[in-house]
């Protein structure tokens, strides 16, 4: 596909691109993939070495968001997507060692009693035109299962959009940008109308644990789900451009933002 005069028309491609394109997309979907295994495996350094960009011109702007912002550059990234989530598996152990002694407060056992899953599905994603970058909106019932300090476990439901930038390096596409934005909490065996009514940014476990991102700002607003319609699904592209970014760059607040809560697509 490819623009003119702010249309989108057809491109044509030989059947040999066409074939590129194809495998391609497969290739992108293999890395989303691969993402929801390392996060399963608690391998998030590897991750971030073996799926990210490696370019340090890319290196420099990649981000990783949530709903109350961005972090941004590898080393922001690893350092809040690494070292704060072992702080973070440190408590839980502690939290299980309280509850089991026998348990030892150790590196080894650093994600005892820990359960994360993110998988994806619904995967839409849209390879540009020149084929150096892709786009990409996969949706993830995800959960998270952390120790409590008397034996017990809290369960947590966390579906949401996950969005994608990606880039082709000489080694294959490599993750860019990426959005998770998380939909709702809702702890397993309780009940969800129960929760408060209104989105708060002080108690939910989700914010709090991104902490103080780089960039703050909210790009999904879950009082009304979807009505800001962010991460945005992707779109026929050229080539790359940063309004069409799912960094920082790219985000633009929705027309109807500043109604907020108590107001939304729906509201009368």
């Amino acid at each position: 596909m490819q623009c003119k005069g702010g249309e989108i028309v057809s491109k044509e491609y030989t059947d040999e691109e066409l074939m590129g394109r194809v495998n391609d997309m497969e290739e992108i979907k293999k890395v989303a993939y691969k993402r929801v295994y390392y996060i399963a495996n608690e391998d998030r350094e590897k991750e971030l070495e073996d799926l990210w960009v490696s370019d340090p011109a890319l290196q420099k702007n990649a981000s990783y968001g949530k709903n109350t912002g961005y972090y941004v550059g590898m080393d922001s990234i690893r350092k809040y997507y690494v070292d704060h989530h072992k702080e973070v598996r440190m408590e839980d152990l502690k939290r299980a060692a309280q509850a089991d002694p026998s348990i030892a407060v150790t590196e080894d056992n650093l994600y005892v009693g820990t359960i994360v899953n993110r998988p994806v599905s619904t995967g839409l994603v849209e390879i540009a035109g020149d084929g150096k970058t892709a786009k990409a909106l996969f949706y993830s019932i995800g959960q998270e299962t952390v120790p409590n300090g008397d034996g017990t476990a809290k369960a947590l439901w966390e579906p949401g959009k996950v969005a994608y930038d990606f880039v082709r390096e000489a080694d294959g596409w490599k993750i860019w940008h990426v959005v998770e934005a998380n939909d709702l909490y809702c702890e397993a065996g309780t009940d969800y109308s129960k929760q408060e009514v209104y989105h708060n940014y002080e108690t939910n476990p989700v914010d709090i644990e991104f902490g103080e991102p780089d960039v703050k700002e909210i790009t999904h607003n879950t009082d009304f789900n979807w009505w800001d319609n962010y991460p945005f699904p992707p779109k026929p592209y050229e080539t790359w451009s940063d309004e069409i970014s799912y960094g920082p760059e790219g985000y633009v607040r929705p027309a109807e933002y500043g109604l907020d809560s108590k107001e939304g697509r729906n509201w009368k």
